[in-house]
């Protein structure tokens, strides 16, 4: 004979010693209980044992990007000579009117600061930690900046340009050679970009509170930077005794020579970083703020030499020259903000 349950939970049990449905709920319930203990307990300890984005924990990667602000700065040495006047001129010139020497120019030379501001890009990795004091990665960085600058000029004298008389000048003696507007020489040398600083080197961390930290990052940078170098000479040599409303242009000779050279420069030199992690964070994301000095020694040639003759009128003995010298030690500080991002599974 069959019993069958009463209670108003449920269905007929079947067996007459079957376990009541209160039971039943009672183990399920219980088992959800300590499913969620152990996901919540699992996910506590992934918690605890993962650092914030911004330190890393040791065995992370992370990747790093930062807009980059930098000054770019060394010193270079112009100079210049040419030959003797061996064309046309008047007959005897007269430096009492302001008519130059016998040389196309004096020489010339000067040493100058050269500068340039930068503005770029730097993205970089750094692999695990090792589990010491210091923490210590290696990292690998890349840095591209554009060179924001003018023109340097050295070994200058006058101002060239295009020759014209000085204004309201008609007088009553001739105009001399150095008196007109647009005679010299000059120089220029300018940064040209990209500028490309590529370092290996390593990352040691100290932390300085529960969430922020110092990171001190020695490397080694190789350097790629690109220079204009131009230079140029204009020098008027008179050719007879017209004076006043008589003496136009057309009584000058012009000597006009100028020449160009693009200069790649290579060059290798360490570098320190400071980077400042106070734990902030964006998203995926932590951010940092860095400074950074560099020098690098140029390993490439230094010298620019350059020359050119004016075969005008038939006269190619008249030449100028000019020479430009690298310093061989360059030097870069920048500024930026690192966003850091370290890859971690979502499960």
């Amino acid at each position: 004979m069959m019993i069958r349950s009463l209670s108003p939970f449920g269905p007929p049990f079947g067996p007459p010693f079957g376990p009541p449905l209160g039971l039943h709920l009672a183990v399920r319930t219980g088992s959800l209980i300590v499913a969620i203990a152990t996901i919540c307990s699992a996910a506590s300890a992934l918690a605890e044992d993962s650092a914030p984005i911004a330190h890393g924990g040791v065995d992370d990667w992370y990747l790093y990007g930062a807009p980059e602000i930098a000054i770019y700065a060394h010193t270079g040495k112009g100079n210049s000579s040419s030959t003797q006047i061996t064309g046309p001129r008047v007959v005897p010139p007269n430096s009492q009117f302001g008519d130059l020497g016998t040389a196309i120019s004096d020489p010339e030379r000067s040493r100058e600061l050269v500068a340039s501001f930068l503005a770029g890009g730097t993205f970089g990795v750094a692999t695990p930690a090792i589990d010491v004091p210091g923490r210590p990665r290696l990292f690998l960085d890349l840095n591209v900046s554009a060179a924001q600058t003018t023109e340097t000029q050295l070994a200058r004298r006058g101002s060239p340009g295009q020759l014209a008389f000085p204004r309201g000048a008609r007088p009553s003696t001739a105009v001399g050679e150095g008196a007109m507007i647009g005679v010299g020489t000059q120089i220029s040398v300018q940064h040209q970009g990209p500028q490309v600083h590529a370092g290996i080197g390593v990352s040691f961390e100290f932390p300085i509170g529960d969430e922020e930290l110092i990171r001190i990052r020695p490397a080694a940078v190789y350097s790629r930077t690109i220079l204009d170098i131009k230079a140029q000479v204009l020098r008027a040599v008179r050719l007879n005794q017209d004076f006043g409303n008589n003496q136009q242009l057309d009584d000058f000779r012009t000597i006009a020579l100028q020449d160009e050279r693009t200069e790649v420069y290579h060059a290798s030199g360490p570098s320190l970083e400071v980077e400042y992690v106070p734990g902030l964070e964006w998203g995926p994301f932590a951010i940092s703020v860095f400074a950074r000095g560099h020098a690098s020694h140029i390993f490439n040639s230094l010298k620019t030499e350059m020359q050119q003759c004016n075969t005008a009128g038939g006269q190619p003995n008249e030449c100028m020259y000019w020479k430009y010298t690298q310093d061989e030690w360059a030097y870069r500080a920048s500024l930026g903000v690192h966003m850091t991002w370290v890859p971690r599974p979502l499960w």
